[in-house]
C-alpha cells in the first residue's frame, strides 16, 4: 500500500477501530542488541500515533485528554505502569541510515528516541502533551507503506511477540503480489523483539515465541499466518512466513473473538472449544457431562471464589439455573454467562480447590 502519509492518516480519521503504522518505523526500530517495546508501550506508542492524526509528521505538540487515552483502551494499566511505558518511549531509539553530507559513499547513523519531549500532570488528571523527534517526523513523513491495523485487535493481544508479528504481516499483507517472505533466525527474533541472548535455539524460538504469536494473531487478525523451518545442514537458519487474507466466515469468528468477553479465549486459541478453521465456527456449547477436561474448567478455576467448588457440582448448578430462568445452553455469550454465574458462588466449605 504505497501511499503518501497525508493521505494515509487523512482516509483513517474517522475510523475508530483502524490504527497506521509507518512501514519505515515497524521495520526499523528494533535492532539486533536493542531492547524491544513492552507490550504496554507498544499499545500506548499506537494510541499516540492515531491521535496525532494527519498531523503526524508535524513538529508540534500533541494533545489528549488523560481521560481519553485511559478510556481508549489501556484503561487497565496502572498510574505507575503508564507512566513507566511513557518512559519507556522516551528510551527507545530509532536509528535511521542516510548519506553522508560530507563524504559521498559514506553512511551517516542518526538515532533519537522516539518521543522527544512529554508533560503530564503528576496527579495523573488533566491532559498529556508529547512530540515526537524529529528524525521520527521525517520517517512519517517519508513513508509511503503504511501498515493499516485493527484497534481492537492491537489492545486484546497478550503476548508482545503476537503484536510484533502482527504488525509485520499487516504491513506485508497489504502489498500487491506477496504472500510470503523469508527471515534469517537472527532476523526474525529481531524483527520480534526477543531480548538480547534469549531463546538461542530455534526450538526455543518456536515454542516461546512463535507459535504462541502465530495462535494468537490467526485468532484475532483478518489474516491467517504460517510458516516453515528451512534449514542448512542440520540446523535450523531461516523461517518462511506465508500469509492469506482470512475467509469471510474466519472474519467473522475473529470479529466475534474481539467483540466478546476474553474469557477463555486462551482454551479457545488452544482448540479447546472451538477450531479457526476454513469452516464457520460451531456456537458454544456447555456440555452434558463433567467440565473437568473442557475450556469451561479453566473458566470456574479462574471466576470462582477460593476455596473453589467441585467443578461438575458447579456445572450441575449451572444447568439447572439456566433452565430455570428459560436460557439457552450454547451460543456465543455462554462462557462469558458461566462465568458470570461462577463469580457469584460462594466458596467451597471443604477448603480444597479443585
Amino acid at each position: 500500500m504505497r501511499i503518501p502519509t497525508k493521505q494515509a492518516l487523512f482516509d483513517r480519521t474517522d475510523r475508530p477501530d483502524e490504527l497506521v503504522a509507518s512501514g519505515r518505523q515497524i521495520d526499523m526500530i528494533f535492532r539486533p542488541g536493542q531492547r524491544a517495546l513492552s507490550l504496554r508501550a507498544s499499545k500506548l506508542w499506537h494510541l499516540l500515533v492515531k491521535e496525532a492524526g494527519t498531523d503526524l509528521a508535524a513538529n508540534k505538540d500533541h494533545h489528549m485528554a488523560l481521560a481519553d487515552l485511559y478510556g481508549s483502551g489501556i484503561g487497565h494499566m496502572t498510574l505507575t505502569e503508564r507512566i513507566d511505558a511513557l518512559r519507556e518511549l522516551q528510551t527507545t531509539l530509532i536509528e535511521v541510515r542516510v548519506p553522508s553530507p560530507k563524504v559521498k559513499g559514506r553512511i551517516r547513523v542518526i538515532s533519537e528516541a522516539m518521543l522527544a519531549r512529554v508533560e503530564r500532570d503528576e496527579d495523573d488528571r488533566g491532559d498529556l502533551v508529547w512530540r515526537f523527534g524529529e528524525t521520527l517526523r521525517h520517517v512519517f513523513a517519508d513513508s509511503e507503506h503504511w501498515a493499516v491495523l485493527s484497534k481492537r485487535a492491537v489492545m486484546a493481544f497478550e503476548s508482545r511477540y503476537s503484536l510484533r508479528l502482527y504488525e509485520l504481516l499487516a504491513l506485508r499483507s497489504g502489498l500487491d503480489r506477496k504472500t510470503a517472505e523469508t527471515f534469517s533466525l537472527e532476523d526474525l527474533r529481531a524483527r520480534l523483539g526477543v531480548p538480547v541472548g534469549k531463546l538461542g535455539r530455534w526450538q526455543d524460538v518456536k515454542v516461546k515465541a512463535l507459535d504462541p504469536a502465530i495462535a494468537e494473531v490467526n485468532q484475532l487478525a483478518g489474516f491467517r499466518v504460517s510458516y516453515e523451518p528451512i534449514k542448512r545442514g542440520r540446523s535450523i537458519t531461516a523461517v518462511r512466513l506465508s500469509w492469506e487474507i482470512k475467509s469471510a466466515p474466519d472474519r467473522t469468528a475473529a470479529k466475534r473473538e474481539l467483540d466478546g468477553s476474553k474469557v477463555g479465549r486462551k482454551a479457545r486459541r488452544e482448540n479447546v472449544v472451538e477450531h479457526i478453521s476454513d469452516t464457520p465456527i460451531v456456537p458454544f456449547e456447555f456440555p452434558d457431562g463433567s467440565i473437568r477436561y473442557t475450556a469451561f474448567a479453566e473458566v470456574a478455576r479462574a471466576a470462582l471464589p477460593v476455596p473453589t467448588r467441585d467443578l461438575d457440582a458447579v456445572a450441575d448448578d449451572f444447568r439447572r439455573w439456566a433452565k430455570r430462568g428459560g436460557k439457552p445452553l450454547r451460543g456465543p455469550k455462554i462462557i462469558e454467562m458461566f462465568a458470570t454465574f461462577c463469580r457469584g458462588q460462594k466458596s467451597a466449605s471443604n477448603g480444597q480447590a479443585q
